[in-house]
């Protein structure tokens, strides 16, 4: 630092680290997930690679969490790179279907209120081939999301909506029939846990299901959305590091994204983010002003 237009160093006797985790660092997501992380998009900036993070787990301090898991959501394949943001990410996904390239369903789409699993769907996609998928709607549920930024690929029938999106339309077609047939007739209501399920289907759709029959149809490409990584840094109540060998750092403190693992091995649910960064932050910037004294 320049303090009267001179070079000055200043010692800091306490130190908070909060600086996210590594999610825009694809060679370090690489390392966790393979090739596939190549085809991941990273919802915020491009310069969170976790630098500090890696600092510490280098000088000895505990890691926890699986760098596998992280924040992840379906967002629109057609999104950017880096910093889309919030505007791509696609709600659409419990209120139809959702296939991968083979246009085969792999997941349940209504398994739980979206609050509860929009975060999963992002690690689901990215372990789908070529970390791609679709999700498929018809006019019947169209205003009851988050409008999307970009607008969905549209045509009058199920076969001409896989051709504009790339998929096999035999394939769709069978998909959609079978899982038509399987609906069982309910009380729609996607603001609850509702009736409206599958009978005999694999996988199933436990609420929410509706015959997909109202033409014109709908469909958005699914990519793997990073929002934020689990892998971080150990840490106790008070937010102090520990470290390998010998037990809390005394001046070393975490918040954030960077110590989220020690909360959210892998589930999560809607604002848990900004709650840790929140709690942690006051505990770290306490336990930090008490340990400068």
């Amino acid at each position: 630092m320049l303090l009267d237009a001179k070079p000055a160093e200043f010692s800091a006797r306490a130190l908070v680290v909060a600086s996210g985790g590594f999610e825009s660092n694809l060679e370090w997501l690489e390392e966790a997930w393979g090739e596939a992380a190549r085809n991941f998009i990273i919802r915020g900036t491009p310069y969170n690679k976790g630098k500090l993070l890696r600092l510490l787990l280098d000088h000895g301090a505990e890691s926890v969490a699986d760098p596998k898991q992280c924040h992840a959501v379906a967002i629109d394949g057609r999104a950017p790179k880096f910093d889309g943001g919030i505007v791509t990410r696609l709600d659409c996904v419990p209120l139809g279907i959702v296939v991968d390239n083979r246009a085969q369903r792999f997941y349940d789409e209504g398994e739980d209120l979206w609050p509860k699993r929009y975060a999963i769907w992002g690690r689901l996609v990215a372990q789908q081939p070529d970390q791609i998928a679709y999700s498929i709607i018809d006019s019947k549920v169209m205003g009851r999301f988050m409008p999307s930024v970009f607008p969905p690929i549209a045509a009058n029938t199920i076969a001409e909506l896989a051709s504009a999106l790339g998929l096999p339309a035999e394939k769709l077609e069978v998909t959609v029939k079978e899982f038509n047939a399987a609906v069982r007739p309910g009380v729609f209501d996607h603001q609850i846990l509702d009736d409206c399920r599958t009978e005999g289907l694999t996988p199933p759709k436990s609420h929410w299901a509706q015959a997909l029959d109202r033409p014109p149809f709908y469909g958005y490409p699914l990519r793997p959305g990073i929002t934020f990584t689990y892998l971080g840094v150990k840490v106790n109540e008070k937010a102090e590091v520990q470290m390998k060998g010998l037990g809390s750092s005394p001046n070393i403190f975490a918040a954030g994204e960077i110590m989220a693992g020690n909360v959210v091995g892998k589930g999560y649910l809607a604002g848990l983010g900004m709650t840790i960064g929140s709690v942690f932050g006051r505990i770290a910037g306490k336990e930090a002003a008490r340990a400068a004294k």
